[in-house]
């Protein structure tokens, strides 16, 4: 049986590990999620995500986070998975899509009305998996601004944000 639970703060190693053994499958550097970042990230005073465990056969058999987005065209709220794993030995058993149902769900409850994920195209068994759930969207292009690039991009404007504005909920 599937047991879909909230993450603790003492799922940090757990967590942790899971995201590093998903970069590495992924083909990417390990992941830098630490425990320690994992705790202050997800528990600390400003919670940068939520996750789900999934337990299987009293044993954590995977992991999802997630985070809170908006849509202006639709004036929804909704859920951005940022990642989704299940262990190798619990693959193929409904361990995914549990974690993926349980993410809708939750989120629902809070008022979100849409999901979006990303995958890597090179990932075909995982793009399969999501086809079964939903199609993918050939119309959108998915930009990423990181490190330098971020630096670059955060420092057009040089400046500052007026402080009226600073406190409207964007805190990191």
């Amino acid at each position: 049986m599937i047991e879909i639970r909230p993450a603790t703060i003492d799922d940090a190693d757990a967590v942790s590990g899971m995201a590093r053994a998903l970069s590495l499958s992924d083909g990417g550097r390990p992941s830098a999620l630490t425990a320690e970042k994992y705790r202050i990230d997800g528990f600390g005073e400003n919670p940068a995500f939520s996750a789900l465990i999934a337990e299987c056969d009293d044993g954590i058999a995977g992991y999802a986070v997630f985070y809170c987005g908006y849509d202006s065209d639709s004036a929804t709220r909704g859920v951005y998975l940022a990642d989704l794993y299940v262990r190798e030995d619990f693959r193929r058993r409904g361990v995914g899509r549990a974690l993926i149902s349980g993410v809708a769900a939750r989120c629902r409850e809070d008022g979100a009305r849409w999901m979006f994920w990303s995958v890597l195209k090179r990932n075909r068994p995982a793009r399969k998996f999501y086809r079964r759930l939903s199609s993918e969207l050939k119309d959108v292009v998915i930009c990423a601004a990181f490190g330098k690039s971020f630096d670059r991009l955060s420092d057009i404007n040089s400046e500052p944000l007026n402080p009226r504005l600073r406190n409207r909920g964007l805190r990191f």
